[in-house]
């Protein structure tokens, strides 16, 4: 017997638990000249479900017949200015203000 060759090319194990979705490319109005300018709407669970959830930051990539979505990684949380909000927050209302007006004179 003859040995066979293999050409298969192993699967992404990201990739292989896609899920495809047909959207249409359809149309929205531009005011005020009302000229159609193409669009896509994507709504639904499964976006939720791909790591897309409200307020998330996305990425877009556009090559010839090719839209690649992207979630952006969160930015990195600064400790030192969530311990100063929350010291910020204790304060009363009055003092919250006067911080404010004396930050915002320091920043110019």
């Amino acid at each position: 017997m003859t040995e066979s060759e293999c050409n298969a090319v192993g699967l992404n194990p990201e990739a292989s638990s896609v899920t495809r979705r047909k959207l249409t490319v359809s149309y929205a109005s531009r005011y005020p000249d009302y000229i159609r300018i193409p669009s896509i709407i994507m709504k639904g669970q499964w976006l939720a479900a791909a790591g897309f959830t409200t307020g998330t930051e996305v990425e877009v990539s556009v090559t010839e017949g090719r839209i690649v979505l992207t979630v952006k990684p969160p930015e990195p949380v600064d400790e030192q200015l969530v311990n100063a909000l929350a010291q910020l927050n204790k304060l009363p209302a009055k003092k919250q203000k006067q911080v404010l007006a004396l930050s915002s004179v320091a920043a110019g």
